[in-house]
């Protein structure tokens, strides 16, 4: 299936872009996987979606932001667009905005907006490290 959202940006709010990139393996220096449980931007960017939704967050518009990659990366994972029409129609309860490439990708930077400091506060937690900070959240979202 065609990235309908690859013409475009994937932004984040510039304020997390270091704490960002310290949970991400690539471009950090010398991270174990514990503590860099995220290959890439997208990945974090991604999760950060996935966990605003499934927590029903408010999507939150950012006007600091920066352009993290474009959103053809996308299609190294197929199933993440499809998912992300999945969350714009819900959010929306409209099918018309499958129409919307531009509007299903907002709505999805927003939650994901949303979702990033959740996340980053998921990491941090000092009893564990982020690698397992992040399984025991997911183990959580399937009770």
């Amino acid at each position: 299936m065609e990235n309908v959202f690859a013409p475009y940006q994937i932004t984040m709010p510039s304020s997390y872009q270091d704490s960002i990139k310290n949970y991400v393996s690539t471009g950090t220096r010398s991270q174990s996987r514990e503590n860099a449980p995220f290959n890439r931007q997208i990945d974090f960017w991604y999760m950060a979606l996935c966990l605003a939704f499934n927590k029903d967050l408010t999507p939150i518009k950012e006007k600091n932001t920066y352009n993290a990659i474009t959103a053809e990366i996308l299609s190294r994972n197929s199933f993440r667009p499809i998912q992300m029409q999945m969350i714009a129609l819900s959010a929306t309860n409209d099918e018309q905005i499958l129409n919307a490439p531009k509007e299903m990708l907002d709505i999805c930077i927003n939650l994901a907006n949303a979702g990033i400091p959740l996340l980053l506060s998921i990491l941090n937690d000092p009893d564990a490290t982020p690698l397992q900070n992040i399984f025991d959240e997911l183990e959580s979202l399937g009770n």
